[in-house]
């Protein structure tokens, strides 16, 4: 009786084990979000996103497909149950629609400004009024959002972020919020030549906004809520071994080297 209920457990365990490695999780995402992930000139999404995302597919046998597409795009995707969505933040309202994994990366987000209008900033409350150009479909979370809510700041959404950086130059919004950190406003900056003729300009506010963590958002409706343990158990891993923080390190320091070698 005891060796059956073994041979039964073993089984068990052999059939899960297998069915993670039947599973597999279409992706959606920012096509322009460098270095986090992006579509290249081959046309294929890449990124530390996808990078950690394929060293959790090693670990766990669960395989990604991805469609990366404009941010706004990519969020009306997943809540459609299409798909999850990867450099997702966390508020009340998304968790209504989406379970979330553990963070698979941390950004930066800061406020870029014009050098001259000499802005201080001392938490959202110092910005009272003012207009700030954002991501057409981000949330920067409960806090940003009791920001909108009571006026305080007056979001300017667009899916163009070289265009609001001009925008922030001819005085059509008084900031711009971006991440992750200086990476993201040089990255603008290397593709668009007003703004590389121009850069001397801007400014990245001090203290930075927040840093924010990311997680891959899982849809509800997608009914793949059952795969955020083992995704999980495999993320704590990589941060725990260092896997996390070399893969982050190797896409930043090449994508550092790109953006010099094309300056």
């Amino acid at each position: 009786m005891k060796s059956h209920i073994v041979y039964c457990l073993t089984s068990l365990l052999l059939i899960f084990s297998s069915t993670l490695l039947a599973e597999t999780i279409p992706i959606v995402g920012d096509w322009k979000a460098k270095p986090k992930n992006w579509v290249n000139a081959d046309g294929q999404a890449e990124g530390i996103m996808m990078d950690v995302l394929e060293e959790v597919s090693k670990r766990t046998g669960i395989e990604f497909t991805y469609t990366l597409s404009t941010w706004n795009r990519a969020v009306e995707s997943s809540r459609a149950g299409q798909g999850a969505i990867i450099g997702f933040s966390k508020n009340k309202e998304r968790q209504m629609y989406w379970d979330y994994s553990e963070p698979m990366y941390f950004d930066d987000i800061v406020l870029v400004a014009l050098k001259k209008d000499k802005i201080n900033f001392d938490g959202l409350e110092s910005l009272k009024g003012m207009k700030v150009a954002i991501k057409r479909g981000s949330s920067y979370g409960d806090d940003f959002e009791a920001a909108v809510n009571n006026n305080i700041i007056i979001p300017v959404e667009t899916e163009d972020r070289a265009g609001q950086m001009r925008m922030l130059n001819m005085g059509r919004v008084d900031l711009v919020l971006l991440s992750p950190g200086n990476i993201a406003l040089q990255s603008i900056i290397a593709e668009n030549k007003w703004l590389q003729e121009n850069k001397d300009q801007f400014e990245i506010l001090s203290p930075i906004y927040k840093q924010d963590p990311n997680y891959l958002g899982m849809p509800k409706s997608m009914g793949k809520s059952h795969l955020l343990p083992p995704i999980n158990k495999a993320l704590k891993e990589m941060f725990e071994d260092g896997t996390h923080a070399r893969i982050v390190k190797q896409r930043i320091d090449a994508f550092i080297a790109n953006l010099q070698a094309n300056n």
